[in-house]
């Protein structure tokens, strides 16, 4: 992925994710229970140390997009979506997303980041189709999903855990 991606939505400028980003705000996020429960890499990391070579090992990485959403207003850091992997020749990403400020949950952030970035990986590089796995006890997450235009789907390409559902969204 080219380091200098940037995308911009009505309210947030999606970039590139450095290691400069990996804060002890966004370690704290990771912290969060609710991260903790349902984020695969919130139970692995827990210094800041971990969280800067989590970022630095997808950096310039050609299969993985990952962003920071950052308030176009303030500046400020809220939260990260993620696809990994990009599979070219299949043309599907598999997305993770985390809205880790909890003063912008419940403010459709992900329908407006996931869109947007969805779009782009599209127009960019014909992806097709966007996957994503959830736990089916995190029922504010599908919700979300859902509201976008997820369907639950079965899927070879992803990686389903005990109490897991897979989702799918074809990108207009």
């Amino acid at each position: 992925m080219n380091s200098r991606v940037e995308i911009e939505t009505a309210r947030f400028l999606l970039r590139e994710l450095t290691e400069a980003d990996a804060t002890l705000r966004y370690l704290n996020w990771l912290a969060n229970s609710e991260a903790r429960r349902f984020i695969v890499a919130a139970q692995q990391t827990q210094e800041l140390c971990e969280l800067a070579e989590y970022v630095r090992q997808r950096t310039n990485r050609p299969d993985v997009l990952f962003l920071g959403i950052f308030d176009k207003s303030s500046g400020l850091h809220i939260g990260n979506i993620k696809y990994e992997p990009i599979n070219f020749e299949f043309s599907y990403a598999i997305l993770g997303i985390l809205i880790g400020d909890t003063n912008f949950r419940g403010k459709k952030v992900a329908a407006e980041v996931i869109k947007s970035s969805a779009i782009w990986l599209k127009e960019n590089f014909s992806i097709k189709q966007i996957l994503l796995g959830v736990d089916c006890e995190n029922n504010q997450a599908i919700h979300s999903y859902t509201n976008i235009g997820f369907q639950q789907t079965e899927s070879h390409f992803i990686k389903k855990g005990i109490n897991g559902i897979t989702m799918s969204w074809l990108p207009q």
